[in-house]
């Protein structure tokens, strides 16, 4: 008596709701715009970063965390460890998709001619800084805390210092430079930028008074503290290590670090994050924010590009534009920012900053025009 080979329907079986195989693998999908998603099984996911396709003739999943994804076979196999035979029998199974048996064995396809590029790209391995290395950096000591202390309470700062990592380093003759960390999510330091600032409290503008950026990251490489041949992730959010530790806070997303410090002094009601820079408004850079409500705060002249890419990623967020600064900006300064506005306000507002966690007991006052309804009108 011959053996009987099983011949499973892969096509059935990789249109089945994808959504629907992983709640019968014990996940629960939650929707977020158009898709649905769940936690990561090809690498450890403690928040939902696995995004549910199932779209007409897109029925897959893709993780913007680790790159990794694919159909719902693919799924099924990476959730359980299992074969690709043992997969195809149980969706076989569970869905009531016939399996079918004969004297022969399944046909084997033929190997795929060889691509140039792969089809998915392969992250590279990154270097994080080591903790102590950062840790011996932290202090309020640097250009920009030195002047905000100037303008605001020095326990806010303080406060400010703590919750950013923000730290100092000494460069260029100079021992005050600012440093801002880049933290992700799961709490790995993927960068340190180096900026200095302007510490004279009557000028204009809080600007780079060398106008030198340094990664610390690459410093380090060449000076040998760090692997010589060390790669440092770019795309992660000014402050991103702080979300999971305020999941209910509104954030407000802004582009520059600076921005995001005196935006947090002055309205700590919302979670202040900054994408770096203009460019840097990606959707693999705003996945933490991932189903979070998010008040888009660009700059003067990027309103309108902002505006325009963030409608590409509705489905990631509950975004909501404001042109703020753009009403509010002087004719003679186009690339006015929230912090140049609250500079310029200074002596008629009052800094009565409160360390976020007393926000709950004692909601700020704003005033003088610093309103929420006037400072987070979306863009019409």
């Amino acid at each position: 008596m011959s053996s009987q080979y099983e011949h499973f329907d892969t096509l059935r079986l990789n249109a089945i709701s994808i959504s629907e195989v992983a709640r019968r693998l014990g996940e629960s999908p939650r929707r977020v715009g158009v898709n649905q998603v769940c936690t990561c099984p090809w690498h450890e996911d403690h928040q939902p970063s696995l995004t549910l396709y199932e779209r007409t003739n897109e029925n897959r999943c893709h993780c913007f965390a680790c790159r990794q994804g694919g159909s719902v076979i693919d799924f099924t196999m990476q959730h359980e460890g299992w074969t690709f035979q043992k997969a195809c029998r149980w969706l076989s199974s569970t869905f009531g998709i016939p399996v079918h048996s004969s004297g022969q064995p399944p046909r084997t396809p033929l190997p795929k001619p060889a691509m140039k590029a792969a089809v998915q790209p392969v992250e590279p391995e990154y270097t994080y800084i080591p903790p102590e290395m950062m840790e011996n950096l932290v202090s309020a000591d640097n250009s920009l805390c030195q002047c905000l202390m100037q303008m605001f309470r020095s326990e806010a700062v303080e406060n400010l210092v703590a919750e950013y990592q923000l730290g100092c380093y000494a460069m260029n003759g100079q021992d005050d430079y600012t440093v801002f960390p880049n933290i992700d999510a799961q709490g790995r330091i993927c960068n340190l930028k180096v900026q200095h600032y302007d510490t004279d409290p009557e000028s204009a503008r809080f600007s780079h008074s060398d106008g030198c950026c340094l990664w610390l990251g690459k410093v380090w490489s060449k000076e040998g503290r760090l692997p010589a041949e060390a790669g440092f992730r770019s795309a992660c959010l000014f402050g991103e290590h702080l979300l999971p530790h305020y999941p209910a806070q509104t954030v407000a997303l802004v582009e520059s670090p600076k921005n995001a410090l005196f935006g947090a002094l002055q309205m700590p009601q919302y979670l202040w994050v900054a994408t770096g820079n203009k460019g840097a408004l990606k959707r693999e850079v705003l996945l933490p924010l991932q189903g979070r409500n998010v008040i888009v705060l660009p700059d003067c002249d990027a309103v309108a590009d902002w505006t325009k890419t963030i409608a590409t990623m509705a489905d990631l967020a509950n975004f909501v534009v404001s042109d703020f600064c753009r009403r509010m900006a002087p004719a003679d300064q186009p690339k006015f920012d929230i912090a140049d506005y609250i500079t310029q306000q200074r002596e008629r507002l009052a800094f009565r900053s409160v360390p976020r966690t007393a926000v709950q007991e004692r909601p700020v006052s704003i005033r003088s025009g610093l309103s929420r309804e006037c400072l987070f009108r979306s863009v019409p």
